[in-house]
């Protein structure tokens, strides 16, 4: 009998982990700081590609009960390009003299970048609702578009559960489908798949992981294949978000 009754028991415990259900929204705090780390890779075959290595420092400036503002700065910017059969690079954590006449171009194009503060309204459920840089730099969106945060859904989630979201950046639709992948320690794991339409075409997956207290991505990958302008692009994109 008291065997029979501990396997109800065993049987009970995994079904309520099993049905555990979280509600995902963002939990940021007035006055904290963090730093988003982001790793791009694009290979464009023997037309070339670029790795870039960017580092930002976010502030949230406002929490009210329906919105969050923040306040974001790169800091730093280390990127390799590589087209037709030459390598240009930059580094933004050297001087002036460390630095070729390549590199010394590229610190005029990404020099005002770092100079710009990036302003950020958001809902609780991740959604963008406005977007402004001081003083506006042309193309700056597109470079840190990279760092916004997931759509989260109305209701809770639970492993299994999936829901999708869309984005529109330059043309270029994309159609992602979340789906839990696991829930433990305090954490989301979720599986991403996508699609991309408009002026490009393809394909997108990866992971992230949440923080279920916070709200935040604290890690995410991902891997595009996408064909534009009669070009096929391979992306790979890693970003780590730290609190400080």
């Amino acid at each position: 009998m008291k065997r029979i009754i501990l396997i109800l028991l065993v049987i009970t415990s995994l079904s309520t982990a099993a049905q555990e259900s979280v509600l995902l929204r963002l939990n940021y705090t007035q006055g904290d700081n963090y730093v988003i780390d982001v790793e791009s890779k694009q290979s464009m075959g023997m037309q070339g590609g670029m790795n870039m290595n960017m580092s930002m420092e976010m502030k949230i400036t406002e929490v009210t009960a329906k919105r969050i503002k923040t306040e974001s700065k790169i800091t730093s910017v280390i990127m390799d390009m590589m087209q037709g059969g030459m390598t240009m690079s930059y580094d933004s954590n050297k001087k002036d003299e460390e630095l070729d006449d390549m590199g010394k171009m590229m610190k005029s194009q990404f020099g005002p970048m770092l100079n710009a503060t990036i302003h950020t309204t958001l809902d609780k459920k991740g959604n963008m609702t406005d977007t402004k840089i001081e003083p506006p730099i042309p193309g700056m969106d597109q470079i840190t578009g990279n760092t916004s945060t997931i759509h989260y859904p109305e209701e809770k989630v639970s492993v299994g559960s999936s829901w999708t979201s869309e984005d529109e950046n330059e043309g270029m639709k994309m159609n992602t489908t979340y789906t839990v992948s696991n829930i433990a320690n305090g954490m989301v794991y979720l599986d991403l798949s996508g699609t991309v339409s408009g002026t490009g075409t393809g394909t997108i997956k990866g992971q992230t992981i949440v923080d279920i207290k916070s709200g935040i991505p604290t890690s995410a990958t991902y891997e595009a294949e996408i064909s534009a302008q009669g070009m096929d692009m391979s992306i790979t994109n890693n970003t780590i978000i730290t609190k400080t």
